[in-house]
């Protein structure tokens, strides 16, 4: 089966060929590590990771590179506005690498909990100023960048006579010059050729803590050149995906595209297929502070578990716009917990002497593939799953090794999707016997009148996995 990709820069389903055989090369646009990571950077980067995982399931030996920002991302996402990693240390009163040191500790705590995989490289900007200051003097040298005031810009109407601009999803340049305007301070004005040009390296006011010697001024570099030094350092001037959220999709992307083919002299594309994960909703409304609808990974998994979280992000396309709200997450809830109850069933099942589950596991392995390889269609993916799952529960009488092998293909291909489906996590390990002696003392502190001590044994039981259910007057239980 071929994988089919959506590339951003063609707007159209692509076939997905790696550069080298066998081997395939990810960029993907990180955090800027000022605050902690909210629902909607967990949904795209929980995209990204099940992107590594099921190239690396088809067989390719994959290496993920995702940056960590910790300077030069302005307020407003251009030129304007104060440093946000150090807005947000002055507000607190203390210096930037020290919440740069803090954030970074707390974001890997939360991508670890949210099981994502660990990316090969995960490189921070303020570890690269070198590389950075010798990439905007090569992008001087391709005659693409000039210097006003200690500042350098990227001279973008020249390379877009040269190159066309490099859009990235659907932009018009000339629209785009004549709303420009705007966005610019009159300092700006008279400073830029264009309004379109942006900041490679800014000239740091007196009272800007993060700055750095260059051979045009003590400053800082701008956010776009970032991520091209970066991704050209680890994964070469050329490489296969680049992937990010739709905020992306201007001005960030086309600035960087622009960017690595001015600093690497390239008459091709320096990036194969770029991905885009779409804007998450929270309860029908944009996610923002202001609304009070803003929620952190860290403040959600206080209340669900992070499989949940995980279970709710591949029940939706990266490329739809999904809604952040109670049911959807009961929803997943009550799927994830469909999947290990499935897993129980088989696992204490005696099975029989019925074989037929054996052609179903072949079908769901192939209809699981035919889903992914539709441009990473995970909700219809996890439908296959779900739908084995129901017909295994109604199997049971399968040989015990078919079982067994069933059991194993559910939790394969829903590892591909990032979920764990680890009974052992789950209270696998405590005995049924012990599970029974429990329920009868907790009937005995019942019947004595000592409810709190039967609900103690109660929610000991509930956080090992263990679910009782009080009907007629008799206790039966089960894992969840």
């Amino acid at each position: 089966m071929t994988l089919k990709l959506y590339n951003t820069l063609t707007r159209k389903k692509e076939e997905f060929e790696p550069l080298e055989e066998g081997k395939v090369n990810i960029y993907s646009c990180g955090q800027t590590i000022y605050l902690d990571m909210h629902i909607g950077n967990a949904k795209t980067y929980a995209a990204w990771d099940i992107l590594n995982r099921y190239l690396t399931w088809k067989g390719y030996d994959v290496f993920h590179v995702q940056n960590i920002t910790d300077v030069g991302h302005l307020t407003d996402d251009s030129d304007q506005g104060e440093d946000k990693v150090e807005k947000e240390a002055k507000d607190r009163g203390i210096e930037p690498m020290e919440l740069v040191t803090e954030q970074v500790q707390r974001w890997y705590e939360e991508m670890k909990k949210l099981n994502m995989k660990r990316h090969n490289v995960n490189p921070r900007a303020t570890g690269h100023m070198v590389e950075m200051i010798e990439a905007v003097e090569k992008i001087i040298d391709s005659g693409y960048g000039y210097e006003r005031n200690g500042t350098v810009y990227f001279d973008v109407m020249k390379f877009y006579e040269d190159h066309g601009y490099p859009e990235i999803g659907s932009m018009d340049i000339e629209k785009l010059k004549s709303g420009a305007g705007g966005r610019v301070t009159e300092e700006e004005r008279e400073e830029k050729r264009s309004p379109l040009d942006f900041a490679l390296w800014i000239n740091a006011d007196p009272e800007h803590i993060m700055n750095w010697p260059s051979p045009w001024s003590e400053g800082y570099p701008g956010w776009h050149l970032e991520c091209s030094v970066m991704s050209s350092k680890y994964l070469g001037e050329r490489f296969d995906i680049h992937t990010g959220g739709v905020d992306h999709l201007f001005p960030h992307h086309p600035n960087e595209r622009a960017q690595n083919i001015a600093m690497n002299d390239l008459d091709g594309e320096p990036v194969n297929y770029w991905l885009h994960s779409e804007h998450m909703t929270v309860e029908g409304e944009k996610m923002s502070k202001s609304k009070g609808n803003f929620y952190t990974v860290r403040e959600i998994l206080e209340k669900y578990d992070a499989e949940v979280l995980r279970m709710f992000f591949a029940s939706s396309h990266y490329r739809k716009q999904v809604d952040f709200n109670h049911e959807a997450l009961e929803s997943a809830e009550s799927n994830l917990e469909k999947l290990y109850n499935t897993l129980w069933n088989i696992e204490n099942s005696n099975g029989g002497e019925k074989e037929n589950l054996k052609e179903e596991i072949k079908k769901l392995e192939e209809k699981f593939e035919e889903r992914m390889d539709d441009d990473m269609d995970t909700p219809g993916a996890l439908n296959e799953i779900m739908k084995f799952a129901k017909k295994a529960n109604k199997n049971l009488d399968n040989k015990k090794e078919i079982l067994r092998e069933a059991a194993e293909k559910i939790q394969e291909l829903g590892k591909v999707l990032g979920l764990k489906l680890d009974l052992e996590e789950e209270g696998g390990k405590i005995p049924e016997e012990a599970v029974e002696l429990l329920i009868e003392i907790r009937d005995e502190f019942r019947e004595e009148g000592d409810y709190d001590r039967a609900d103690d044994i109660r929610e000991v039981l509930k956080n090992a996995g263990i679910v009782l259910e009080d009907e007629g007057g008799e206790t039966v239980w089960k894992r969840k």
